[in-house]
């Protein structure tokens, strides 16, 4: 007798999901591919109860994604302007400490998510970069 059910492999955890409709949103969709690979980063590391205290610092960014410190400071403030994260607390480097964040997708402090992310438009930042660099203006 044989079964129509398609066969499925257990996995070990950690696993996380992927919500189709952030998926799907104009706000994940602007994202470039290193902004969305550093998004997986941080779905990795999350644990209920430890939303607030995610942790990733560019350089462990550069690691994971295999990219130049510009990029991976780009895909922090892309998913920061996009509302998918949001600074918590600031770098102590000289506690060697790096910047702790919030996912907006996910309960903070057993509260709702704010999923912020569906705030953004084109043009207009949901939060502002806090490393964002600007470009010095030329001189007239």
């Amino acid at each position: 007798m044989s079964s129509n059910k398609p066969l499925r492999k257990k996995r070990k955890p950690p696993y996380f999901e992927v919500y189709g409709e952030w998926f799907d949103s104009p706000a994940y969709r602007d994202l470039s591919l290193p902004a969305r690979c550093l998004l997986m980063e941080f779905q990795h590391i999350y644990r209920p109860g430890r939303n607030g205290r995610l942790s990733i610092s560019v350089r462990r960014a550069m690691e994971r994604l295999g990219c130049a410190k510009t990029t991976a400071q780009d895909a922090f403030d892309e998913l920061t302007e996009h509302g998918f994260i949001k600074l918590n607390h600031h770098e102590m480097w000289q506690e060697r400490k790096a910047r702790e964040w919030i996912l907006t997708f996910e309960p903070l402090n057993n509260k709702e998510p704010s999923d912020k992310w569906q705030e953004w438009k084109p043009g207009e930042p949901v939060f502002s970069s806090p490393g964002k660099r600007t470009r010095p203006r030329k001189a007239a």
